[in-house]
């Protein structure tokens, strides 16, 4: 084992970043298609705008574990089997968004990459319960729920996935 690798074997990193990890590794997914947010990205400011722009809060401090319960702008959703595989039909597939997940103890954990490395990760991963994709401009924002529904919010994202039920409903 090599030692920049023991981080992700530590006790306290949760098996759901250690699985993440994982898959990076064995896909070869690039920097530049997928990586976890270091430490010196204001991670803390990204979830804090996403939290702003998108949901309802009620409370100062206290942030709803499923942002899609508290979305406020115009929402859409549909209910497909494995709708994970729909998000290279709404995001460019050129485009860099933050992908987030919830973790254990509703920690939410950023990443940045394109949509094909993020639908690996999905794919493969055995232990994401809530996902989230969102623009990096704060335009609009996906949702994968625990439910396997396919929640849009914001600018252009609920017209899409209007227009792609229209087109899966057709087939």
């Amino acid at each position: 084992m090599l030692i920049k690798d023991r981080h992700i074997l530590r006790q306290n990193w949760e098996s759901l970043r250690a699985d993440i990890e994982s898959i990076i590794k064995d896909n070869k997914l690039s920097s530049t298609s997928f990586k976890a947010l270091s430490i010196h990205d204001d991670w803390k400011a990204i979830e804090e705008n996403i939290y702003h722009t998108f949901c309802r809060l009620d409370h100062p401090t206290q942030r709803p574990v499923w942002l899609w319960e508290n979305f406020k702008l115009d929402t859409f959703s549909i209910a497909v089997d494995q709708s994970f595989k729909l998000l290279d039909q709404l995001v460019d597939i050129d485009e860099t968004v933050w992908f987030f997940i919830n973790g254990d103890r509703d920690k939410l954990w950023f990443y940045e990459g394109n949509v094909k490395a993020i639908m690996t990760v999905i794919g493969e991963s055995s232990y994401i319960d809530e996902i989230y994709v969102a623009s990096k401009k704060y335009q609009w924002l996906i949702c994968i729920n625990h439910h396997d529904d396919l929640i849009a919010t914001g600018q252009i994202m609920p017209d899409k996935l209007r227009g792609l039920q229209t087109t899966q409903n057709s087939r």
